[in-house]
């Protein structure tokens, strides 16, 4: 059993954050640093925080600002790079972690835009990065209207709220899983014009500095994936070249850490690991 444990911080400009760690029964071997998605928290992961525990692997995460326990208002970030900001002092000062050990950053989702964001601006910290379904582009082409109106909206309205509009379906085939989120009180559903925009712009950008890519990169995604696109993960790796392993997995849904072969994926993630050390 892991041993689990929670604390408050504060970020840089003084929004109170809230973080979880999960420490194996022996010495750990490596560490993770999860980075959750949209609209979710970090006690999301619990399947995959008991393998990576059992197979003496440290878990930490924390929830991102305007998520979960963490302050600010839901489904809001004023600035993408005051997030990055986050990530670095959750890493560096208030996760708790032997930074002498091992230490990998995992991203899922809107997580995965932001890890590889953090990575490309922090090359040489971590022994390997995974991106889990990330956001580069959404599986549908929004409306060009759309797009302008938020575009316009987020500059004098930037915290106007809306629907992320996202359909629990399109998440997992696991129907229990499905259920379990529906009564997740720390869940929401909430994206402001400001990060919409700054999410959509921050995608394309990084498409286009995948050259830039000089770690160990694991990109996963499936292929089943109705929120993100797997194509558009699969022209980062390519882009991104050798340093990159791109996995596929044929028929998964969104969420690969909830899928019903997820004890699959957990251990190709552990095997990219330790070839990666």
């Amino acid at each position: 059993m892991a041993k689990y444990s929670e604390t408050r911080w504060l970020a840089s400009d003084g929004m109170p954050m809230h973080a979880v760690r999960w420490q194996p029964d022996d010495e750990p071997v490596m560490v993770v640093c999860l980075i959750h998605g949209l609209g979710e928290h970090s006690g999301r992961y619990q399947d995959m925080v008991e393998y990576y525990t059992s197979c003496g692997i440290e878990v930490v995460s924390f929830d991102l600002r305007g998520h979960g326990k963490s302050g600010g208002q839901r489904g809001h970030s004023d600035d993408f790079q005051q997030i990055i900001r986050d990530i670095d002092r959750f890493l560096y000062k208030a996760s708790g972690i032997d930074i002498g050990k091992p230490h990998f950053i995992y991203g899922h989702s809107l997580g995965g835009t932001l890890t590889i964001k953090y990575a490309l601006s922090h090359p040489g910290q971590f022994k390997g990065v995974i991106l889990s379904s990330p956001l580069f582009k959404p599986t549908f082409e929004p409306p060009k209207w759309k797009l302008m109106l938020g575009r316009l909206v987020q500059s004098f309205w930037p915290t106007l709220s809306l629907s992320s509009a996202i359909d629990p379906r399109v998440l997992t085939r696991d129907k229990v899983l499905l259920e379990s989120r529906m009564t997740d009180t720390l869940m929401h559903g909430k994206i402001s014009a400001k990060l919409g925009t700054q999410m959509l712009n921050e995608g394309q950008r990084l498409l286009e500095e995948a050259s830039l890519v000089n770690f160990p990169l694991l990109v996963m995604h499936g292929d089943a994936d109705g929120l993100t696109s797997h194509q558009a993960s699969a022209l980062f790796a390519k882009r991104a070249g050798p340093k990159c392993t791109l996995k596929i997995w044929q028929g998964f849904y969104h969420e690969l850490h909830h899928e019903p072969e997820k004890q699959e994926v957990f251990n190709y993630c552990i095997d990219w690991m330790k070839r990666a050390l």
